[in-house]
Parts: structure tokens; C-alpha cells; sequence
């Protein structure tokens, strides 16, 4: 099956400019990606929608007048054909994570994901306006969708985390009929019910470990349609054994759902082949994203982006074939 790339975006940008910040990039460089490797055939290109400049955030809800411009020059490019046009991922994160002050990383990553009320009512409404934007923008035929999740802690005794089972259910009936997918939320779920370690392993009583076959289901019963995942605390390269179990997880799953399996949590071109190797028994039978904001010393470059979709093309004719 095709080895496929997910690119984060975290700017309005739609025109060349001098003075860009390092995190803007222009349309045209994303649309010439897109006219190199969408086709009728197959879609190796998507995006995920952030707010401008919420890339040291991890990602936010994106504001509905800046997606509404970018998607305008998107949708009405004269350089894609309908076939070529990516299928289009917003981000429903209405905040960072808290620091309060003296916090420790582990700290702030165990309520990264976890919201008040009023957040999570945020969080619908954003979904309702960007929805009521029309299907000229947002397509769930075409595979357009939404990435949130919520938390919530196992109890007040443990550092163990759960999918909150009423806040996600509750934003991904909002979301009908577009797909929804779960981030990096799951991360710290799947770190403390797994208890392997990280490298910000938190401290506290222990948690009953959850299969990662159990997890999968979890997710599956919450509506959503795949999860985007670093396998845990850091980046993906730190977990590759728990990635590949999920990947067997997935495969599991009935063909009529096509679980999804999104890789991402510092991937670059040159880690793509051992994420890959660790990732093929789950290429051989479905399709296989990653998700990388293809980044160097400068910002976003769309050559890292063009090298990564090439090695990407490789190391699927690799696994095709067999070779290890």
C-alpha cells in the first residue's frame, strides 16, 4: 500500500512576500507538492490546518477567517486539478499546555490534553463554524476532517491517563459526517498504560497496563477513524516497537473501518526509513502516513518535504518487494 505524508501547516500565507516569520510558508510551494504526487490514482499529500504560528504550541485551532482565505486559493488554484487537490485535516486545540509556573515536563504533559468545560464547548462551536463553511471548502467525501482528543486522569491516586470517554464521543457527533481522528493526546495515554518509559516517564502509583489491541478498540468506539501518534513520550524513533504493535493492532480492525495509523513526533527525512522498517507489516495491508512539518534550520522547506515523499516512494517498493 502507499507511504503517504501529512504536513502540518501553521500559516494563512497565500502569497510570496519578503520578511515571512520561519513558520509561514507560501500556497505555492504546498500546491506544486501536491501536483507532484496527488493523482486520481493516489493521494501521497494532505494537510493539517493549525493557527498561524502555533507551532511551538504543538498545534491549535486555527481562526475561521484565515481558513476561509487559504482554502479560497486552495480550492480555486488553476494549478490542481480536482484529482490533485489534498485532502484537508483542521486541528481543535483550544489551548496549549498549562505550565504553571515551577511545573515539571511531565506535569505539563499530563494536562496538555485535558480541558474545562468551557474549553470543550469552545471546541464544538469551532467545529459547527468551520463545517458551516460548505463543502466547497470541506469535503467529507473527499476525506476532510477534524483532529482533536481529550483526557482525563485514571483517578486522583495515579499519573495514569484515560481518552475521556463523554468529551471526545460528544465532539466527534458534532463533527457528522466529517471523520475525525485522534492527536497526540493519546500519547501520554498510551505511555501510562503501557508503563514503558519515556523520556518524561511520570512518577506516581502504578497503572494496570491496558493491551495496546484494547486501546485500539477504545479508540474505534469513541467515532474516531485513526490516531495520529508518537507512540508515547517523545519522538517516534524512541518507539518504534510500541508503533509497530499498533500497527498490528490496527490490522485487526475490520476492513470496513480502515483503521488509520499516522506516525509523527519528529519525523524527518533522514529517520523515514527506520520508522518504515519498524512500520511494514502494517504497509504490506493499508495504507501508511506520516506526519512530519518538514522542517530545517530555516523553517518549513518544501524540498525536506519533496526528499522525505521520495524516500517515502522507496521504501514502499522496498517492503512491496519484501527486502529488508
Amino acid at each position: 500500500m502507499p507511504f503517504k505524508l501529512e504536513i502540518p501547516i501553521f500559516t494563512a500565507d497565500v502569497e510570496e512576500h519578503d520578511g515571512r516569520s520561519s513558520d509561514q510558508m507560501c500556497l505555492s510551494r504546498l500546491l506544486d507538492l501536491c501536483k507532484e504526487f496527488n493523482s486520481a490514482d493516489c493521494h501521497r499529500v494532505r494537510l493539517e490546518l493549525n493557527a498561524v504560528g502555533s507551532y511551538q504550541d504543538g498545534g491549535l485551532t486555527p481562526n475561521i477567517k484565515d481558513t476561509i482565505r487559504f482554502l479560497t486559493h486552495l480550492r480555486k488554484s488553476e494549478i490542481l486539478r480536482e484529482d490533485q487537490q489534498p485532502i484537508i485535516r483542521i486541528m481543535i486545540r483550544p489551548r496549549g499546555a498549562k505550565n504553571d509556573n515551577e511545573s515539571a515536563p511531565a506535569t505539563t504533559e499530563l494536562r496538555d490534553f485535558q480541558y474545562s468545560d468551557a474549553e470543550l464547548l469552545a471546541m464544538c462551536q469551532s467545529i459547527e463554524e468551520f463545517k458551516a463553511m460548505g463543502q466547497d471548502f470541506l469535503s467529507p467525501e473527499r476525506g476532510d476532517g477534524f483532529v482533536f482528543g481529550v483526557q482525563r486522569r485514571l483517578d486522583d491516586h495515579s499519573n495514569g491517563l484515560m481518552l475521556d470517554p463523554e468529551a471526545n464521543k460528544r465532539l466527534t457527533a458534532t463533527a457528522l459526517p466529517y471523520p475525525c481522528f485522534l492527536h497526540r493526546a493519546f500519547d501520554g495515554v498510551i505511555a501510562t498504560r503501557q508503563n514503558h518509559p519515556g523520556v518524561h516517564e511520570p512518577t506516581g502509583d502504578a497503572v494496570p497496563k491496558t493491551s495496546i489491541g484494547d486501546l485500539v478498540e477504545e479508540i474505534n468506539g469513541l467515532g474516531f477513524k485513526g490516531v495520529l501518534t508518537s507512540g508515547g513520550w517523545g519522538n517516534a524513533t524512541d518507539n518504534l516497537q510500541v508503533l509497530s504493535e499498533l500497527g498490528r493492532a490496527a490490522l485487526k480492525e475490520k476492513d470496513e473501518d480502515r483503521f488509520e495509523l499516522i506516525v509523527g513526533g519528529g519525523v524527518r527525512y533522514g529517520n523515514v526509513w527506520d520508522i518504515c522498517s519498524a512500520m511494514k507489516e502494517l504497509a504490506q495491508h493499508r495504507d501508511f502516513w506520516l506526519h512530519s512539518s518538514c522542517l530545517t534550520r530555516t523553517g518549513f522547506s518544501s524540498q525536506e518535504a519533496w526528499f522525505v515523499l521520495m524516500k517515502l516512494k522507496a521504501a514502499e517498493v522496498t517492503v512491496a518487494s519484501g527486502v529488508h
